[in-house]
């Protein structure tokens, strides 16, 4: 069976480069994908406090927030 926090990783199709801790979205390394090419590159900052909602798990309410990585 598997842990709840690789539930909700594989259930909000995250990469490796997350992982999930008590339904927080972290990041866990220094390098990001660009968003638009793909390309790895080095951490430049993170972004103010964003909050969304996600589909509903198992008809509760799924809040995301996280300061998403940016690259230059």
């Amino acid at each position: 069976m598997q842990s709840l926090t690789s539930h909700y990783h594989q259930l909000l199709g995250l990469s490796s480069n997350w992982k999930v801790e008590n339904v927080h979205v972290s990041m866990s390394g220094k390098r990001v994908a660009c968003p638009v090419c793909g390309a790895s590159c080095s951490l430049y900052d993170h972004a103010t406090e964003q909050r969304w909602r996600h589909l509903d798990t198992m008809q509760f309410e799924t809040i995301l927030v996280a300061c998403l990585p940016r690259c230059q």
